[in-house]
């Protein structure tokens, strides 16, 4: 993959109300030096595809998200919490992370056909940066700031939330130049998780 190739990523995004609190997080850190804070839509790419997925396919995922939802006694929310880095398709993210089971949404067979899902996210987060591995950038900031300890680590307006209405789609980003931070991007049609815990046909219509 060449650093100026088309990505197309399967996204997990809040309703716009519950994500208000990302913004606030993008201008902290972006006042701090993390200049990749906008460079990203307020989503938690799940996995680097193939292909672009049909809606019946986008409407299987949602399903099997609500299903994790009310897992293990939970109701209905997503929580995003403490802040961490992970990389997917060659780009270092930093954000909250998300209590999304990815390994399980990708199951063999589980919801899409074999081979559409050409790298799934190890930890999947609310992307509230694109970080830089090189020196200085942004990655280097955040781990001078974790070697140096919590008392010493500069306040970043980050606070633990969920969020019970969230959708999926199709997420193409592209890279416009090599500075590591500018990107367009397209999300496609939405495929929102179902509103209860009752899962019928209509949703692989």
């Amino acid at each position: 993959m060449t650093r100026m190739e088309e990505i197309i990523f399967l996204a997990l995004a809040p309703h716009r109300d519950c994500g208000k609190g990302v913004g606030i997080v993008k201008r902290s850190l972006f006042s701090l030096g993390f200049y990749g804070a906008f460079s990203f839509p307020t989503a938690s790419p799940l996995a680097v595809l193939a292909r672009a997925l049909t809606k019946g396919e986008l409407k299987r995922i949602a399903a099997r998200l609500r299903e994790h939802t009310f897992a293990g006694g939970k109701r209905g929310r997503i929580t995003a919490g403490e802040w961490g880095t992970t990389t997917l398709g060659g780009i270092l993210f930093g954000g909250q992370r998300l209590d999304v089971p990815v390994e399980q949404l990708f199951q063999a067979g589980a919801a899409l056909p074999y081979g559409v899902v050409v790298e799934p996210c190890a930890v999947p987060l609310l992307v509230e940066a694109v970080m830089r591995g090189d020196a200085p950038g942004d990655n280097a900031l955040w781990e001078t700031w974790k070697a140096a300890g919590e008392k010493t680590q500069p306040a970043i307006q980050i606070a633990p939330f969920s969020f019970t209405a969230g959708y999926v789609a199709n997420l193409a980003l592209r890279p416009l130049c090599n500075d590591g931070y500018s990107f367009e991007w397209r999300v496609g049609e939405p495929a929102w998780m179902p509103k209860t815990q009752r899962f019928s046909a209509e949703n692989d219509r």
